[in-house]
């Protein structure tokens, strides 16, 4: 069963129901939040998630995680306080944006906003499930980047214990009141602060301190 699962999102990453690159963005989000996925291969404390066979893991640091696909970096953010807290902020579709669009799933809300920046650049983030990754692709990659984001943010499961004893804890507290990962200040993206440096060496390992 295991195998078939692998399968399945090997397919809906490389190929889709049709062509990732030839899907609109609508389409593939539909996809990623209507499949059926209970499967997961990446533990964290406090929760785990579907990490794609293409991506790999560079630096974990409390609640952040960065990943990389080829030269792209993904930063991933956990807000365990809002899930612990069921607090699910509202966002406002602008016109501004190359894409900007509410998620409604059931009882989880986020968005996808993509912002076109210099140099045929595209800065992607996407809300959901009380988490966030924030990525910097040129246009052609824009498709494989919101598959790839939308199959972690869909699949990460909560471990209700531990981020219960979790808020007991100082540096939980710390986390609490130093993150807001659901803001939307556009001059404060910590990927456009960050990536410039990194994005293009595939031998840097990241200093969370400052993606934090």
């Amino acid at each position: 069963m295991k195998k078939y699962f692998i399968l399945a999102v090997m397919l809906f990453i490389l190929c889709g129901c049709s062509n990732v690159n030839k899907s609109s963005i609508d389409k593939l989000t539909k996809e990623a939040l209507n499949a059926k996925n209970n499967h997961t291969n990446t533990v964290r404390i406090g929760y785990k998630y579907y990490k794609p066979q293409q991506m790999s893991v560079i630096e974990t640091t409390n609640y952040n995680e960065v990943l990389r696909s080829n030269d792209n970096l993904y930063y991933l953010y956990i807000d365990t306080v809002s899930y612990y807290n069921k607090t699910n902020n509202d966002y406002t579709e602008n016109d501004i944006s190359y894409y900007s669009k509410r998620i409604i799933n059931k009882d989880k809300l986020g968005y996808i906003e993509i912002n076109e920046l210099e140099d045929n650049q595209y800065l992607i983030e996407i809300m959901y499930n009380y988490a966030k990754i924030e990525v910097m692709v040129d246009k052609k990659s824009i498709n494989e980047a919101v598959a790839f984001s939308l199959s972690i943010l869909s699949t990460i499961k909560y471990n209700d214990i531990v981020i219960s004893n979790s808020l007991g804890e100082d540096v939980f507290n710390t986390y609490e009141e130093t993150v807001d990962i659901f803001s939307k200040e556009k001059s404060d993206s910590n990927t456009l602060k960050y990536v410039d440096d990194v994005r293009y060496d595939k031998d840097v390992i990241p200093d969370m301190d400052l993606v934090n």
